[in-house]
């Protein structure tokens, strides 16, 4: 009995160092792209997701600024996308991007928004082939209905101070 548990930790370990130990050549990239619909450039329970968007992951070479790889891909019904990025992107600089939102009411690009970056080397410590991107927006022209409450409830800032500048 005592010989199969060394035998069988015995395995468990060279298991977890064949893992740590992987090369991966090829990266996902997994994110969600909503409309921001109280122009607070962050999710929230008034935000929604856009099916259809279209994002843009591109490497450019940290010396030269010559892109190195580039793909493009759309959210599906979720607002969900992932992309493939093949190889080891160390020496550079890899950002998701939004490229189109099918919703015309939805199609404002923010310019602090418009992009992430995400690390695309197998040299960071990371021993999973999938990289998580915060979320991307684009935002309606006016805030929707419901925002200020939620802005109150949230309380991020003193509403009162709005009223005050109208009189």
């Amino acid at each position: 009995m005592a010989k199969a548990i060394v035998l069988l930790s015995a395995l468990c370990v060279l298991a977890i160092a064949n893992f740590a130990a992987a090369d991966f050549e090829v990266f996902d990239v997994e994110g969600k792209v909503f409309c921001d619909t109280c122009r607070l450039g962050f999710v929230t329970s008034l935000s929604d997701t856009i099916e259809g968007a279209t994002v843009r992951l591109a490497c450019r070479d940290i010396v030269t600024n010559n892109v190195t790889f580039s793909t493009e891909g759309k959210t599906d019904n979720a607002g969900k996308y992932t992309l493939t990025v093949e190889g080891d992107h160390e020496n550079d600089i890899c950002e998701v991007s939004l490229v189109n939102s099918p919703r015309e009411d939805c199609k404002e690009i923010v310019p602090e928004f418009i992009t992430n970056r995400i690390v695309c080397s197998k040299n960071v410590g990371m021993h999973n082939a999938v990289r998580f991107v915060n979320p991307l927006f684009f935002r309606k022209s006016k805030p929707i209905d419901g925002c200020k409450e939620l802005i109150e409830q949230m309380e991020l800032v003193d509403l009162s101070i709005l009223d005050n500048e109208k009189n």
